[in-house]
C-alpha cells in the first residue's frame, strides 16, 4: 500500500514522530520476545536433564539391588533363594515403572537397560555343564 502513495506522503509518514515511535516500540517488543524464548528453551533443557539425570540415578540404584540380589540368591540354598525372589516384588514392580517412564520419556537405550535387568532378576541363571 505504501507504494501507492505519492512520494510527498512517503516522506512525511517516515519522518513522522508517530511512526518513530512505533518502530521503536516493535522493536523493543521483538527484542523482548526473542530473550523470552531463549529463557524457555534454556529451562526446558533443564529440566530434561534433570529428568534424565533421575532416571540414570534410578538404574544405577536398581543395577545395585540386582547385584546384591545375585549375591544373595548365590549364598542361598535353593529354597532360600525363592524365599528372596518374594521379597523383591516391589522391586521388581518399581523396576517396570521406571522402564514405563523411560519409555514415555523417550529413552529407550536406558529402557532397555532397566528390562535386561528385570529379566536378570527374574529369569534363573542357566549353567552349562
Amino acid at each position: 500500500m505504501k507504494n501507492l502513495w505519492s512520494k510527498e506522503d512517503l516522506a512525511n509518514f517516515n519522518s513522522s514522530e508517530v511512526f518513530s515511535e512505533l518502530e521503536v516500540r516493535v522493536i523493543e517488543t521483538i527484542k523482548r520476545a526473542d530473550i523470552l524464548s531463549q529463557k524457555i528453551a534454556q529451562s526446558t533443557t533443564e529440566q530434561k536433564t534433570k529428568s534424565l539425570e533421575d532416571l540414570t540415578n534410578a538404574a544405577t540404584k536398581a543395577t545395585e539391588a540386582v547385584k546384591s540380589l545375585d549375591t544373595a540368591m548365590n549364598s542361598a540354598d535353593d529354597e532360600e533363594a525363592d524365599d528372596f525372589g518374594e521379597d523383591f516384588e516391589p522391586v521388581l514392580a518399581e523396576l517396570r515403572s521406571m522402564a514405563k517412564l523411560a519409555i514415555d520419556k523417550g529413552d529407550y537405550k536406558l529402557a532397555y537397560k532397566i528390562e535386561r535387568t528385570i529379566d536378570e532378576i527374574v529369569e534363573p541363571e542357566v549353567k552349562c555343564e
